[in-house]
């Protein structure tokens, strides 16, 4: 018995049926929206969720908002915390997942089979390797073993970014997210100092011989909190000054970096001053504008006259700049137990690195261990038992080997973006990698006084580096035989 096949018409969607079940499908959503207006938002937002993520599985870079955002959130994005719990949920930890997830999606969507090399697997492998040995000895073991998982965690994070990283649109769109996100957190920075409403006890600060609190906006710690806002500036002022744009791109750009400034001023963090001077000073090095680096000193001058003018605590604000220079005379004074307490925190990790050379106490170990090899006439009044120079803390943690492993990633990172510079062709990427190179210098001026070594956005930046560097590879390896070499310009 043969069956006849179906006529055009009859495979043809009946636009009748179509029609009553498009208006079977307002009315309901119209006797939803008469029973509470919830509906509709509840539908608005179910809809663009799934439009996001649809997105996010094709292209992954997408995400690229959401890090920085949650990122930027840190404590105030704590989505759970158990009492008593070292462990905490956060927004962050969520945008990593999704950018994992992804990643692993689209991987199957493109039937992808090719991926960048990852370049830090060995100095990042004995890294995490001796902190994995360590934790055998360590006198801090449950905190030690988060932090192992967390770091492992951020390292995995590195090449992710460096994965989602791979065209000229999702370079562009980490600037313009940085812009947005620096901009919106220097406004809440600057909005605490004028109405005293902080995230940090005052009493922190009057602790630390700070008579003004600092702002810290959705951070936890004024410092991050500015060494954030340093990460967003560097590149911004990397494009501006070696990128062409449209005039009202450069508006929006030099508007973002003279904002994002004041927050940093905002959060009168001296390490994150001294940071940010770092970075800009080699940015105008590696772009070979160091000519404006007198203009920059002259701007700066200027606005600190006028805010001392015009901004009742602008005085602080060059006091505690002028403090710097004035540290060593001060030294050990209560005005400077900020920094005396520093030194005698790197000195303590010299003590417990002449005792255990090799391996180091084990990770994590200073804070237990600190009472024991804390030099006389320490403050302990400062509220301080954690080393705040990472290079210190890992000497000490985890002896030479440890060390040289740390010191083995920095170099190399530098060196790789440093001499892959001349080589960039496209002009907006060589733009951006002399503004990452420049914010990981920045960051390790900043690890010099602050220990925070899981600081997401010091990760991502480490990706995106090698993220620039692979995507100028690849375009030039890409590009005709007959074409010029220098590619086609980026739109920002």
């Amino acid at each position: 018995m043969s069956v006849s096949p179906l006529s055009s018409e009859e495979l043809a969607p009946n636009l009748k049926w179509f029609a009553l079940f498009l208006l079977a499908q307002i009315a309901l959503l119209a006797g939803s929206l008469a029973l509470s207006p919830f509906v509709l938002y509840l539908s608005v937002a179910g809809l663009l969720a799934t439009v996001f993520v649809i997105a996010v599985l094709l292209f992954p870079w997408i995400a690229v908002p959401v890090i920085m955002l949650t990122t930027a959130l840190d404590a105030t994005g704590r989505l759970v915390q158990a009492p008593g719990s070292k462990f905490n949920l956060t927004g962050f930890h969520l945008a990593f997942l999704l950018a994992v997830v992804a990643v692993g999606a689209n991987t199957f969507v493109r039937r992808r089979t090719i991926f960048p090399a990852f370049e830090l697997k060995r100095p990042l492998g004995a890294f995490l390797a001796t902190i994995a040995v360590s934790l055998i000895y360590s006198p801090n073991q449950p905190d030690a073993t988060i932090s192992f998982v967390r770091v492992s965690a951020l390292i995995v994070f590195v090449y992710v970014t460096q994965v989602i990283l791979e065209t000229r649109r999702a370079i562009s769109l980490v600037i313009w997210s940085t812009l947005v996100v620096s901009v919106a957190g220097a406004i809440m920075g600057a909005y605490q100092v004028i109405t005293g409403r902080f995230h940090l006890p005052v009493d922190v600060i009057q602790a630390l011989g700070g008579n003004v609190p600092r702002a810290t906006a959705t951070f936890n710690n004024p410092n991050i909190f500015a060494t954030f806002l340093m990460s967003g500036i560097v590149p911004m002022l990397a494009v501006l000054l070696n990128y062409p744009m449209a005039w009202w791109k450069r508006a929006l750009f030099v508007v973002g970096i003279v904002i994002s400034l004041g927050g940093i001023l905002a959060s009168f963090s001296r390490s994150a001053w001294i940071a940010t001077m770092g970075a800009i000073f080699v940015l105008l090095w590696l772009s070979k504008k160091l000519r404006y680096l007198f203009i920059f000193l002259i701007l700066g001058s200027v606005g600190v006259v006028a805010l001392r003018e015009f901004v009742p605590f602008a005085a602080y604000i060059a006091d505690r700049f002028m403090s710097i220079f004035a540290f060593v005379e001060n030294y050990g004074q209560v005005g400077t137990a900020s920094g005396t307490a520093r030194v005698m925190l790197v000195i303590a990790c010299l003590r417990m690195f002449v005792d255990h050379p090799v391996l180091g106490v084990g990770w994590r170990g200073f804070p237990e261990l600190f009472p024991k090899y804390a030099p006389s006439g320490f403050p302990y009044w400062s509220l301080v038992n954690e080393s705040h120079t990472v290079a210190a803390t890992v000497l000490a943690e985890l002896g030479l080997v440890g060390f040289v492993a740390f010191v083995w990633f920095v170099v190399q990172v530098f060196w790789r973006g440093y001499t892959a510079l001349p080589r960039m062709q496209d002009p907006f990427l060589r733009a951006v990698l002399t503004g990452v190179i420049a914010t990981f210098v920045g960051f390790q001026i900043s690890q010099s006084f602050n220990g925070d070594i899981a600081n997401n956005t010091f990760w991502f930046y480490t990706g995106m580096l090698f993220a620039v560097i692979h995507l100028d590879e690849k375009l030039r390896a890409s590009a005709p035989a007959d074409l010029p070499a220098s590619a086609p310009a980026a739109t920002v």
